[in-house]
């Protein structure tokens, strides 16, 4: 298995850590706020057997540069734009996990036009943390700021305490499994400063309205756990709004669906990009 890893400049002079692993179909998986693309450690060589796999950290997290600019959803949708064209990717399926879920919506929104995305992937997601309508679960649901003021201070002032309380709500019992300490070693990674100008940009900013606007096949997987309290209820709704959207629940784990359930979610992944390969032809 081929596998390649090093540092792209963005137009912007970030400095953006990425792999590849494999050959074939290109497959890129974007993860969430706060994590890396050591999070895809159950994923990405299973999913390399069959296709070209591409991860990367996003600006300010893992192992990408710290600069305090460009964080935003928008931006953060150029740079895998940018990657994907300094990859020479053609008709790539792309997948995004919670944050990375928005950071489509952006790259759709933007280059809709001239996407070169054969599909589309949204892994336990909202496509607005601020919303108030009855299928948002996010804990900041009906614009409320002074959760996320809290959160922000809980952040910054009592940081090992909140990384704790945030590793154990990923999981679906609410508590971290033994052998996950390096999850708290990735989330020590991003700044508080840049954890804190990305996330208010993301819990700000509604993509429902791209949700109809979707010409490719899109995967919606969803769980219920301490992030999502009704995850699965959520997926359900947006799924409903892509045209060619297909739903797939996971009720054996929490937000981090993919490491808890594996096995199914790569074979949910390897079933989907098949019948995107399958559609093209």
């Amino acid at each position: 298995m081929t596998q390649t890893n090093g540092f792209f400049t963005t137009s912007d002079s970030a400095h953006l850590y990425y792999e590849v692993h494999g050959s074939g179909q290109p497959l890129f998986l974007v993860h969430g706020w706060q994590c890396s693309s050591k999070f895809w450690q159950r994923n990405v060589s299973e999913l390399a057997q069959k296709f070209q796999v591409i991860v990367m950290d996003n600006r300010g997290h893992g192992q990408s540069s710290k600069g305090l600019h460009g964080q935003t959803l928008a931006r953060y949708a150029q740079d895998v734009r940018e990657l994907s064209e300094f990859l020479h990717l053609k008709d790539f399926v792309l997948m995004g996990w919670s944050l990375g879920g928005p950071i489509l919506l952006a790259y759709w929104q933007q280059y809709k036009r001239n996407s070169n995305l054969l599909g589309l992937g949204l892994i336990d997601m909202t496509t607005f943390p601020f919303s108030p309508e009855e299928w948002n679960s996010q804990g900041l649901r009906n614009y409320n700021m002074d959760g996320f003021n809290a959160q922000v201070n809980r952040l910054i002032n009592e940081r090992e305490e909140y990384f704790e309380f945030f590793g154990n709500a990923i999981f679906k019992d609410g508590k971290r499994p033994a052998g996950t300490d390096w999850v708290i070693e990735e989330f020590r990674k991003l700044p508080p400063w840049l954890a804190t100008a990305i996330y208010s940009d993301y819990i700000a900013t509604d993509f429902t309205a791209e949700l109809p606007t979707i010409t490719v096949p899109t995967l919606v997987v969803n769980a219920d756990g301490p992030v999502f309290a009704w995850g699965i209820k959520q997926g359900t709704y947006l799924t409903s709004l892509i045209p060619n959207g297909k739903f797939v629940p996971f009720t054996d784990s929490g937000h981090m669906l993919f490491y808890e359930e594996a096995e199914k979610f790569n074979k949910t992944v390897t079933d989907f990009v098949t019948d995107c390969m399958a559609q093209k032809v």
